[in-house]
C-alpha cells in the first residue's frame, strides 16, 4: 500500500486503513487490478515472534452484495498470506494464523480450508495453503 491508494471509510471500506498504515505500512498489501488502479482488497499481515497473522483482510464494497465484480478477491488476498508465510525460516513456516468473526468461522473452515482452535482463533496449514495459492494464484 502506498499513501496515494489508501482505501478509506468515506468510500465505503469498514477499516480505518489510513491509521494502519501510519502505525504499520509495511505490513498491509493491497488487490489492484492490472493495468488499472481499480482496488480489490487489502490485507494486513504481521509478523508476531515469527508467527505470521492475518490481522484484518477486507474486500472492497465493489465486491461485496449480490452486484459484486469479483468473488475471488478474499481467497487471493489468503493465499497470498499463505504464500508469504512459506518465506518464514521457523516452525511457523506456512501456517497463516488469525482470529476470525464468529459469523465467518464456517465460511474459512470450507472455503479456506481453516482450523479453529480455540474460540475464534484459526489457521491455515502448509498443505491447505498450497492448495489456496494454486487455486487463486495461479
Amino acid at each position: 500500500m502506498t499513501k496515494e491508494n489508501i482505501p478509506t471509510k468515506k468510500d465505503g471500506w469498514n477499516f480505518n486503513w489510513r491509521q494502519e498504515f501510519r502505525q504499520r505500512p509495511s505490513t498491509i498489501f493491497v488487490l489492484i487490478e492490472k493495468n488499472s488502479n481499480k482496488l480489490h482488497g487489502v490485507i494486513q499481515l504481521v509478523n508476531d515472534e515469527g508467527m505470521l497473522i492475518m490481522e484484518l483482510i477486507e474486500v472492497a464494497p465493489i465486491n461485496i452484495g449480490s452486484t459484486k465484480e469479483n468473488d475471488r478477491v478474499a481467497g487471493c488476498l489468503i493465499a497470498f498470506g499463505c504464500k508469504e508465510s512459506l518465506k518464514l525460516e521457523n516452525a511457523y513456516k506456512g501456517y497463516l494464523t488469525f482470529v476470525s468473526k464468529t459469523s465467518l468461522i464456517d465460511l474459512y473452515k470450507t472455503r479456506y480450508y481453516a482450523t479453529q482452535t480455540i474460540g475464534q482463533r484459526m489457521y491455515i496449514d502448509p498443505i491447505s495453503g498450497e492448495k489456496l495459492i494454486n487455486k487463486y494464484l495461479k
